[in-house]
């Protein structure tokens, strides 16, 4: 078991856009930015939990583009 004291973990944690339901660390995830989309997750680029970019599940970006978000 981790303290959170000493073992605090991801500084944040990012909610998706569409269900605003946590991403895991391991979720496949799409990270909306200027140059367009990019799919992803937190273990592969855990800086991403400092972004201020739209995030989304995988399966839930498709929703919201489909339902025009």
């Amino acid at each position: 078991m981790s303290d959170p004291e000493t073992d605090p973990g991801p500084p944040h944690r990012l909610h998706c856009r569409h269900c605003q339901d946590v991403i895991g660390a391991y979720e496949p995830m799409v990270l909306e930015t200027h140059q367009g989309s990019s799919e992803t997750s937190l273990a592969a680029e855990p800086s991403l939990y400092e972004t201020d970019q739209p995030c989304f599940h995988r399966a839930c970006y498709d929703q919201a583009r489909d339902h025009g978000r």
